[in-house]
Parts: C-alpha cells; sequence; structure tokens
C-alpha cells in the first residue's frame, strides 16, 4: 500500500498543495521553504504511535497565515453586519479559516481488507478511490460568529464615526478574533462525510523522525533508549515474553547456587536452637522480576562492542536511522501500512556515510512492505537521479512533484544530464542554464574575475529548456529568484522562437546567439578578435589570418586550450575582454541592482 496523491490546505506556510507520490518521497527546498510542513502534515490522518508523537488538535499558529489575514479582512469589512446580526452565517462559514490533510491510498489486492470501509467514489474505469481525510474546523460556526460579535461589542476604543474598529485596533486582537478553543478536528472518509472507526485506523500508523534528533546522542542514560524499547517491545509476542521470564528464572537460580546464599539464609542446619528448622525453612531468596520495560529499558545500543555513547555523533545517528528503518521492513500483523517521516538523513554524516545511508534508503524503497518513506534533504547525495518520479520540490510553500510535472522524456532527459543539480537549477537566487561545457568555463571564469557576480550559478544542461522553464516558473512566481538561458542558434529558428516566448515572465530572461554557436560570437564583440588573436599567438603560436579563421581554431581547439584561456580570464590576465551581447544582457538582467519581480494575471506556463 501507498499515498499515490497529498493534498495540503492552510497548514503554516501551505496554502494548498496538490501531489502526486511514488512509493518514496525525496523533498527537496530551501530552509523554511515548508518541507518539515509537509512532513508533519501528512501524519495527520494516521493514527499516532509514540514514537515521534504529534498531538492532532492544532493551535492558531498552525493555521495558515493568508488564509487568516482573508478573515481578518472579512471581519473588518463587515463590522456592521456581524454586530446587527444581519450577516449572511454561509458567507461567514466560507471564510473560517480550516486545515484539511487528505491522503489517497493505493492498496494491493491482498490489503482491501484493511481499507474497505475508506472507499468513496468510482472512476470511468471502475477503479475505487480509498482515502482518509483530516479536517481542522471549528465545531459550530453559530458559536463562532456569536464570540466575534461579543468581541467586537467589546472594544469601546478606536472606533470610527460609524462604530467600526480600525486595522490596528483589529491587528491586536487577532487571536481572540478566531477563537481556536472553537475548533476541532475529524478524520473521515472523503467525500463522504463519514467518521472513520478507530477499528480501521488502529491498522494505520506513523513515526516521525525529526531533525532534532541529537537528543539520541545526548548521554549513555538516554541513548535511544525509547525508541529501542519501543522497537524490542513491538518484535515481543507473548511467547516471547514467557521465554524471557523463563530464562530469567533460570539466570537466578544459577546466581542462587553460585553466591552460596542457601547456605547463609538455611542456617538453622546447624543450630541447637529448638524449632528453629521449623521456623527458618520457611525462609528463601525469590526472583525479584522487573516488570517488561524495566528490563528493557536497560537495554542499549552498542557498536564494535562499546556502547553507542562512546561513538561520534555522526555514527550514533546512523545506527539509529539505521535500527529504526530496518525495524519497519517486516510486515506486521496489527499493521496494515506505516508512514514514516525522516528530516535531513544527512545530519552529521561524513560524505561515506551519506552514500551508505542512501543506498540503504535507496534498496527500502524497492522492498515489498507495508512501509512508505518521505524525507528531506539538503544533499544531492539522497536525491536518485535515476528516478524523478520520487522527487518533490518545494519553495515557498508551494510544492511540485517531478512525477506528474515532467513527461517521462523529460525524465529522462534528467537523468542523462551530468551535471544536474536540482537545488542550482530550481532554486538559486541567479541561475544561467548553458548548452555546454565551453560556455559554462567560459562564463564561470569571467564571473571569478568579477567579485560582484559571485553570486551567479552557472550550469551546463545541453538543449531542450522548456519543460524546465515551466517548473521553475511555477517555483520561483513569487520569489526574487531569477533565470538566465544562453541557447547557441544552431541553424534552429522555430526552437529559438518557442523559446524566446518565455521571456514574457519578468524573471526569465532567454538569448540567443547570432552566430551558430559561441566562439564566433565572442571572436567578433567589441575589440575582442585583436585581444584573442595577440593571446592565442603569444599562448599557443597559432597562426591567425582573420576572425573566422581564429573562430574555426578555438572551436576545434582541445579541451586544455579552453582550460588555460579561461584560467587566465578568471585571474584578470585578460581584463578588456568583453562578453558577446547576448550574454551581457543575462549578466545585466542578474545584476544586483534590479528592479521588484512582479507576475501579470495570467502569466502562468502551460502544463503541457
Amino acid at each position: 500500500m501507498k499515498i499515490s496523491n497529498l493534498v495540503i490546505e492552510n497548514y503554516r506556510n501551505i496554502e494548498k498543495v496538490d501531489i502526486q507520490l511514488g512509493s518514496i518521497a525525496t523533498l527537496i527546498g530551501g530552509n523554511n521553504s515548508g518541507k518539515s510542513n509537509i512532513l508533519r502534515a501528512i501524519t495527520l490522518p494516521f493514527l499516532s504511535n509514540d514514537i515521534g508523537y504529534n498531538g492532532k488538535n492544532l493551535s492558531w499558529f498552525d493555521i495558515n497565515n493568508v488564509a487568516k489575514e482573508n478573515f481578518y479582512e472579512y471581519i473588518f469589512n463587515n463590522q456592521k453586519e456581524i454586530i446587527n446580526d444581519s450577516l449572511n452565517q454561509d458567507d461567514f462559514a466560507k471564510m473560517l479559516p480550516r486545515v484539511t490533510v487528505e491522503v489517497t491510498l493505493e492498496p494491493k489486492d491482498t490489503e482491501l481488507y484493511f481499507v474497505k470501509d475508506l472507499s468513496y467514489e468510482d472512476d470511468k474505469n471502475d477503479k475505487i478511490s480509498y482515502g482518509i481525510v483530516y479536517d481542522y474546523f471549528p465545531k459550530n460556526i453559530k458559536d463562532v460568529l456569536a464570540r466575534v460579535k461579543e468581541i467586537l461589542m467589546s472594544q469601546e476604543i478606536k472606533k470610527d464615526s460609524e462604530g467600526n474598529l480600525d486595522k490596528e485596533h483589529i491587528e491586536t486582537i487577532k487571536m481572540n478574533l478566531l477563537p481556536i478553543d472553537l475548533y476541532t478536528h475529524s478524520i473521515k472518509v472523503p467525500k463522504r462525510d463519514i467518521s472513520i472507526s478507530y477499528d480501521t485506523l488502529k491498522f494505520f500508523k506513523y513515526t516521525s523522525l525529526i531533525a532534532e534528533r541529537d537528543e539520541f546522542s545526548q548521554s549513555a542514560e538516554r541513548l535511544g533508549s525509547k525508541s529501542l524499547v519501543k522497537l524490542l517491545q513491538m518484535k515481543l509476542n507473548t511467547d516471547s515474553k514467557i521465554t524471557v521470564e523463563k530464562e530469567y528464572t533460570k539466570f537466578f537460580d544459577t546466581l542462587k547456587n553460585l553466591s552460596g546464599m542457601d547456605s547463609i539464609i538455611n542456617w538453622q542446619e546447624d543450630s541447637d536452637i529448638e524449632n528453629a528448622k521449623d521456623f527458618f525453612n520457611k525462609i528463601s531468596i525469590l526472583p525479584n522480576m522487573p516488570n517488561m520495560n524495566s528490563l528493557l529499558n536497560s537495554v542499549k545500543l552498542g557498536y564494535s562492542g562499546e556502547h553507542l555513547s562512546f561513538q561520534g555523533l555522526g555514527h550514533r545517528n546512523l545506527i539509529l536511522l539505521l535500527v529504526l528503518l530496518n525495524s519497519f521492513i517486516e510486515n506486521k500483523k496489527d499493521t496494515a501500512f506505516s508512514v514514516v517521516t525522516l528530516e535531513e538523513p544527512e545530519a552529521h554524516l561524513c560524505i561515506n556515510n551519506q552514500k551508505l545511508l542512501s543506498s540503504y534508503i535507496s534498496k527500502f524503497a524497492k522492498k515489498e512492505n507495508s512501509v512508505q518513506l518521505f524525507y528531506s534533504t539538503h544533499s544531492t547525495e539522497f536525491i536518485n537521479k535515476l528516478d524523478f518520479n520520487n522527487i518533490v520540490i518545494v519553495s515557498e510553500g508551494n510544492a511540485l512533484s517531478l512525477s506528474s510535472e515532467l513527461t517521462d522524456e523529460g525524465k529522462d532527459y534528467l537523468s542523462k544530464n551530468p551535471n544536474l543539480d536540482l537545488y542550482k537549477l530550481f532554486l538559486s537566487k541567479n541561475c544561467i542554464l548553458v548548452e555546454g561545457l565551453t560556455e559554462e568555463l567560459f562564463i564561470r571564469a569571467y564571473f571569478n574575475s568579477k567579485e560582484s557576480l559571485s553570486n551567479i550559478d552557472v550550469i551546463s544542461f545541453h538543449k531542450g529548456y522548456t519543460n524546465i522553464m515551466n517548473i521553475w516558473i511555477k517555483l520561483n512566481k513569487d520569489t526574487e529568484n531569477r533565470l538566465g538561458i544562453v541557447r547557441d542558434f544552431d541553424n534552429q529558428d522555430e526552437a529559438q522562437k518557442k523559446h524566446e516566448e518565455y521571456n514574457k515572465y519578468n524573471n526569465i530572461c532567454v538569448r540567443t546567439t547570432n552566430e551558430y554557436t559561441l566562439e564566433p560570437e565572442v571572436v567578433n564583440t567589441g575589440n575582442n578578435f585583436e585581444l584573442l588573436k595577440k593571446y592565442f599567438e603569444n599562448t599557443f603560436s597559432w597562426k591567425i589570418s582573420d576572425s573566422t579563421d581564429l573562430s574555426n581554431q578555438w572551436r576545434n581547439a582541445k579541451s586544455t586550450v579552453m582550460l588555460k584561456l579561461c584560467k587566465d580570464i578568471s585571474t584578470n590576465q585578460l581584463p578588456e575582454l568583453e562578453m558577446p551581447k547576448h550574454i551581457q544582457e543575462i549578466i545585466d538582467f542578474l545584476s544586483p541592482i534590479r528592479q521588484p519581480l512582479s507576475f501579470e494575471q495570467g502569466d502562468e506556463p502551460d502544463d503541457n
């Protein structure tokens, strides 16, 4: 079983996310983008267990700020109607913020029993949909409206001539105007408004391994004990517990015999005291077996024959994750499906241990088990470039799944790109995409010679940018990030026209060479011919007749020639070299001094 689709509305910085999911989900994005919020939200529809428990009742701070601001604006504009009871209650209900998290479940045939009460619709192919929806909402709309009216009427200060509160005063009573104490939560079947029973929910569980898991490694007393004890409890059935008790009794008997305690307690055998034997014969040493929890709490993880507390922080985190993840691989009789959320698996790990854990996670995803893993990462080591169906890109509370945003051809194209870095590609403040390593080296060298341009990433990406730009626009439409595209003409008028249509977005700049490739474009710019002619003749003893000859020799030269040129450019040995017009326009577009960005209505990229 797996979650095939996830919808989140109004949870923290997420207004609405609707994404398809693979067997495993890798969330990538910058700090404060919403990755952790997605990981927390996805656990809300499921019954919790003790590892990483999160409460199901939310707080005022868990509700999306935009939804709250829209509600407060509505209150401000309808104060009179609220106070004189003329406000339409249905309209008020629509404006009240509520948090929903809906998961669509995709069971195997052998798992249909567990989801038989979670079905809600059939599609045109008679495929049944199964799901769970968590809803955090006002218990009674009328009570909330009455509370808001009471608060508005109680405020006797800062009212205008018509008796309305000003916006500044409303800002000071926001939390009271949205009374969370009148909210509740429900877990139901989507579109059917039917509550899900405990007997059904008990088959679904989650485990959250948060980024702040260093507490696990703080001391020998606490080192993994809670997590380890929970795992041991899950693994021990009744027969196993009986065996533990028998073995404890055997251990006690052995200890009693070795210590000679009988001779100390039963001293009456050698006593002349009358009736001593009858009295003291009833004294014995009994096993004082602690309860199972106490026994398990004495167990600690170790590594290489030593307590884990003697290992480095990275090793301790690695062992914790491997032990916990491995415990979920086996199907459990009392669990139909488990969600495991993991934040930053790379935390404290060296590159070798990152590769070890990354390989384990890849194998974890391929195993036939009842567990689905969701994890966030800032490390490219944990991004599977051979399966982009598992990648979800998160930015500013928005999320896009590459499984639905890219065609199979597009995914294959990304997989074959040797320099792919999804973080730089989609999340850099300033990024330039070029078609080959020559352009990348040349532009990087120029940037290295100009300290003010050091905040621009350059990625060689070959050809075909339209799918990439579609995703980039969706992720960055509300950010200050900018993207530049450098294209070779290659005698392809239609391709140039198709790509340059993206110049309508004011945070994308697409430019194409006038010449067939980059080299003649550079040579024919400004005074570059004389400058480069002198450089190549002095450095490589070339014989150069004209600009065409120079361009051809440069284009056909070995890579060591380009590398030497770029090194000299980066160390300012060619300070007068000018960038070709199409590249300089992109550099100017990405320069630090620029106008604020804004999107015109309707400037959404096509989905195809």
